[in-house]
């Protein structure tokens, strides 16, 4: 499978006991990654609150 019209995907894992996620750009790098989490339903949350910024989210 070749990388034309790949996007941005979330990876979630488990290392150890908790769950992480990292996004990772179109060429399998990664770009960003969040803490651990003690839940899955944790990480998926964590992985929502990303998804859910927008152009006009104030960087600080």
């Amino acid at each position: 499978m070749n990388d034309e019209g790949m996007s941005m995907y979330f990876e979630k894992y488990r290392a150890g006991v908790e769950w992480r996620w990292r996004l990772r750009g179109a060429n399998h790098e990664i770009v960003a990654s969040g803490e651990g989490y003690t839940t899955e339903a944790n990480c998926d949350y964590g992985i929502s609150l990303v998804k859910s910024t927008t152009a006009s989210t104030p960087v600080r």
